[in-house]
């Protein structure tokens, strides 16, 4: 088996809102996948974020199932980033565009460097810069 393409699906309460957070980090928006309720926020040519309404996510859950409310954990996006500077870059646009930087960005006993960030909806990201392994 070979995943072509990984989609994460977050609730949002304000697509505008949520789509300009994610263009604010970098990502762009996939028109042919988007429309008043929805956007596909491309992060890479394997990963998109696909950004719901309320209702819309909603939709896409079976029989009984109910979305999670606001403060519980859904997941947790983790991404790779490719220096430091692309780190502070990152928890700057972040905290700009609305975010909530959860974590501080500080480095850790494995090398890494890296923070966390909390969306407007709650949804949250850890980021961070792996120094290359000595070894």
């Amino acid at each position: 088996m070979a995943v072509q393409m990984v989609f994460p699906n977050y609730a949002v309460a304000d697509i505008a809102t949520a789509t300009a957070f994610y263009e604010a980090l970098g990502f762009s928006r996939n028109p042919a996948f988007s429309d008043e309720t929805t956007s596909c926020m491309v992060v890479s040519d394997q990963v998109a974020i696909m950004l719901l309404e309320h209702a819309k996510f909603d939709e896409f859950l079976a029989e009984g199932q109910e979305r999670a409310p606001r403060g519980s954990l859904e997941n947790l996006l983790a991404m790779l980033l490719g220096s430091r500077e692309e780190v502070d870059a990152f928890a700057s646009a972040g905290a700009a565009a609305g975010g909530t930087l959860s974590k501080p960005v500080e480095a850790n006993e494995w090398g890494m460097y890296g923070g966390q960030l909390t969306d407007p909806d709650g949804h949250i990201i850890d980021f961070f810069f792996m120094e290359a392994q000595q070894g």
